[in-house]
């Protein structure tokens, strides 16, 4: 499925996106830095839970 690793990739960057703003800015740097986390471990869950290429075949 085509889905998976694009919301990878988009949780992926979102996460950079939020750690970027967490260090730029003075206030809500935690609000940010949680938000970032939260996006990098969905996306390290999508990848270790996604679907194989075996799976698909049976």
């Amino acid at each position: 499925m085509k889905l998976f690793p694009t919301l990878i990739w988009t949780f992926t960057i979102l996460a950079f996106v939020f750690l970027f703003f967490s260090l730029r800015t003075t206030t809500n740097e935690l609000l940010y830095s949680i938000i970032a986390l939260v996006l990098w471990g969905a996306a390290f869950l999508l990848n270790k839970y996604k679907p194989s290429e075996k799976e698909k075949e049976k």
